[in-house]
């Protein structure tokens, strides 16, 4: 249980960082621990904590124009993903967006010169595929991660957003992994441990954030995700 609690902590503080959310780090390690479907139902647990946090403490950089075009689909494909987790092989679906990841992230590393910025539109289909993820395997924050830094967001706005657009999607598949019996009540005990390791993991990540520069955070979101694609592979 302490372990668990610890890794919370670590992933929420790394995905404040990262800007993903910390499904993207505590998945990966959780399963080698535990049931799939209890770590999905704790991860989701875990982010709306750590969602709740974030958009409090990163407020006063929320790019609300954005929130409704980008939300929307990730929110009702999460809902989607998390029905046809139960019936979905989710193994080899999670390897291939492991080696999309590693590939992408390299390629954004190795590239010299600053990446074209998109669309709202193909940043709102980019979020709707990380939601889907989100909702099958517990973890799509890579992939959203990618499309918001293609945005060219300023790395507060990016992280706030990031959680706005979780959020939603998180409350849904919390219950829908309830209902479906994936956490037994009998755990209630993890829930409050989950808050408090998700609150202080937002605020120890907001500290390192404002310590480094754009530059920077742009190279650190593009490390996180070629972290999270190899975990995906081997995990």
């Amino acid at each position: 249980d302490l372990l668990y609690i610890a890794l919370a902590f670590v992933s929420e503080v790394t995905g404040t960082i990262s800007g993903f959310g910390s499904s993207t780090f505590f998945v990966p390690a959780a399963v080698l621990l535990e049931t799939f479907g209890f770590v999905l139902a704790l991860t989701a647990i875990l982010h709306c904590f750590g969602n709740f946090s974030k958009i409090f403490i990163f407020r006063k950089h929320f790019p609300k124009e954005l929130i409704v075009r980008l939300a929307l689909p990730s929110v009702i494909l999460a809902g989607a993903g998390a029905i046809a987790s139960s019936y979905v092989s989710v193994g080899l679906l999670t390897r291939l967006l492991g080696l999309t990841l590693i590939f992408v992230s390299l390629a954004s590393l190795l590239r010299k010169k600053e990446a074209t910025k998109i669309s709202v539109t193909s940043a709102s289909a980019i979020c709707g595929l990380s939601g889907l993820m989100t909702g099958l395997v517990g973890t799509g924050g890579a992939i959203r991660g990618m499309g918001l830094t293609a945005l060219a967001l300023d790395r507060h706005s990016f992280v706030a957003l990031s959680a706005a657009i979780d959020l939603g999607g998180d409350l849904i598949r919390a219950a829908i992994y309830l209902n479906k019996g994936y956490m037994d009540w009998s755990q209630w005990f993890y829930i409050p441990a989950l808050g408090v390791a998700a609150i202080l993991g937002a605020t120890s990540g907001k500290y390192i954030l404002s310590r480094i520069n754009q530059k920077q955070f742009k190279q650190l979101v593009s490390l996180f995700v070629l972290i999270s694609g190899i975990m995906m592979v081997f995990s």
